[in-house]
């Protein structure tokens, strides 16, 4: 890799970094009262209301008991739901399992729940979330009803219901003679690990996600710990909690009625945790939310299937600049595994693949470095002439370059080219939930860095080999002058740093990723030595 290349290849790395950090918060505005004023009605204890029904009573005493646990399950999840809080305790996903164990996963932590609630009112609010709650549920049903007081009259339910895939769809009402301001959604317990993970991984991987106002909010578990996190919320449409592969949503899918939401910490887990509220000034009898409660992987195609809702945001596609890149990767890569069962073939077909299409750009690059070898005697002697007059030199370096049908810069081309390939590649391999646990060669898991450097050392070498290919010829070295010989030391330099400093760079990187790079630069070397040859035979000729 020649001085030129380096230089290009450091600021597209600059510019993406520029590109990357460029952050465009939205705009959060106050949003107008969504509902209309009941009766104004002093707010008093729910209790009250409660202990007022026999029925109800039997609920506070029986919260003092143990809670039940009810399961219902479809196709793709298994949910338990407790009695104590009307809340979720498990979601078990059926078609993933832990890494090498026969546990499934699970988004719930261990020994707690989400989805409890809180009424909130002027007077005090009220924890539903440790009282035990009447429910009615079928055999092999889909749906649970949880309620307070009167089974056909409840102050308060919830009804739960699985769909096809990985939402439950959650209804909630109050029906009270005293008036509430709103209710509040826990989900403080978080989503639990679905592997192993070290902590400062997880600080930039682990993420809360909002969509308010027509535009996402990412903040990293990382800027959680530093600051936890709450605010006011325009248009709410939904909240998620992400880790690398999976996500737990909760969609507002009625009226928009929440308005502000936390960010914390698990302190068992360490992972993020979010509650959700939709406070209003304006009390009010009678309250109504429905939402989805997507708990599965955050997979694009799986998430963009809710139409409407823009949940496709939650997987991680990279930056907005080149998310439609990574989507456009990320679906070939799958279309070729319909064909071809393992990732790493379908990424080394991948490499191949794009190496032709590249192929005509990188055949003028290098015959453009060839053939700037050959006319630097010419260089030379102009460099000589023209020393003291800038202007004139560069005028006829033009006309020479023109001549002998090269361009300095356009060694260059390919790498601008490639290099947005390889950061929206990097996303893809690194984050989509295809690559989870994808196995190569043995020892390679594919969204993982190379546990033994193997493939980053094979990717040096053949950086090395490609570097002492373009160096010119000892004739050609014979005739520079000082100043040119210096030139060429500082770039035989680069023909050992730049290699050595890449793989320190690849070795913490998907071993997709480095597999992707190291077959790309085994073909260039290929195209080098062709190229090559083919000059020399014309040479001769």
């Amino acid at each position: 890799m020649d001085k030129r290349s380096l230089l290009t290849m450091l600021l597209v790395l600059l510019i993406f970094m520029v590109l990357q950090l460029y952050v465009f918060p939205p705009k959060k505005a106050p949003v107008q009262d969504a509902q209309s004023p009941a009766d104004s009605v002093a707010a008093d204890s729910l209790a009250n209301v409660v202990t007022s029904s026999p029925a109800a009573s039997d609920s506070l005493i029986r919260a003092a008991s143990a809670s039940e646990t009810i399961k219902l399950q479809n196709d793709r999840i298994q949910v338990n739901f407790e009695t104590r809080g009307a809340s979720i305790s498990a979601v078990e996903l059926k078609d993933f399992t832990w890494a090498k164990e026969q546990r499934r996963v699970n988004l719930i932590p261990e020994n707690e729940s989400v989805a409890g609630i809180r009424l909130l009112s002027g007077g005090g609010d009220k924890d539903l979330r440790t009282l035990n709650w009447f429910h009615e549920a079928q055999p092999d049903s889909h749906r649970v009803r949880f309620y307070l007081g009167d089974s056909a009259n409840p102050i308060v339910e919830k009804i739960y219901t699985l769909d096809g895939g990985y939402g439950i769809t959650l209804d909630v009402s109050v029906s009270s003679p005293q008036a509430v301001n709103g209710i509040e959604y826990d989900f403080s317990a978080g989503i639990a690990d679905s592997e192993i993970t070290k902590d400062r991984t997880k600080g930039t991987e682990y993420k809360l996600i909002v969509y308010a106002g027509n535009d996402d909010t990412k903040t990293s578990l990382a800027k959680i710990i530093k600051e936890p996190r709450k605010g006011a919320l325009n248009a709410f449409g939904w909240a998620a909690l992400r880790t690398k592969y999976f996500t737990l949503a909760m969609v507002e899918t009625g009226n928009q009625l929440i308005r502000n939401y936390q960010a914390s910490v698990n302190t068992k887990t360490g992972n993020p945790g979010m509650i959700l509220d939709s406070w209003d000034r304006i009390a009010s009898q009678n309250w109504k939310q429905s939402f989805l409660i997507y708990a599965g992987p955050a997979d694009y195609d799986t998430l963009k299937g809710y139409a409407g809702r823009h949940l496709e945001l939650i997987p991680e596609r990279g930056a907005g600049w080149y998310r439609w890149l990574s989507n456009i990767i990320a679906w070939f890569l799958k279309w070729l595994h319909r064909f071809i069962q393992n990732y790493g073939v379908v990424i080394i077909i991948f490499s191949v693949i794009l190496k032709i299409i590249l192929h005509p750009l990188t055949q003028k690059s290098m015959d453009s470095n060839l053939k700037m070898q050959r006319i630097q005697p010419q260089i030379q002697e102009l460099q000589k002439k023209y020393k003291n007059d800038p202007k004139t030199l560069q005028i006829e370096l033009s006309k020479l370059y023109k001549e002998a049908g090269t361009n300095p810069m356009s060694g260059c081309l390919p790498l601008l080219f490639q290099m947005p390939i390889f950061f929206a590649l990097y996303t893809v391999l690194r984050y989509t939930i295809d690559m989870r646990n994808a196995s190569f060669l043995g020892w390679l898991n594919l969204s993982e860095p190379d546990p033994y450097w193997i493939l980053p050392i094979i990717m040096a070498g053949f950086m090395i080999a490609q570097s002492l290919m373009m160096r010119p010829s000892k004739s050609a070295e014979d005739q520079m002058d000082e100043k040119q010989k210096a030139m060429q030391q500082s770039t035989r330099m680069m023909t050992w740093l730049m290699p050595i400093m890449m793989f320190f760079i690849f070795k913490g990187l998907p071993s997709g990723l480095v597999l992707y790079y190291t077959v790309f630069n085994i073909l260039s070397v290929a195209q080098q030595y062709y190229l090559q040859k083919r000059h020399k035979t014309k040479e001769i000729q």
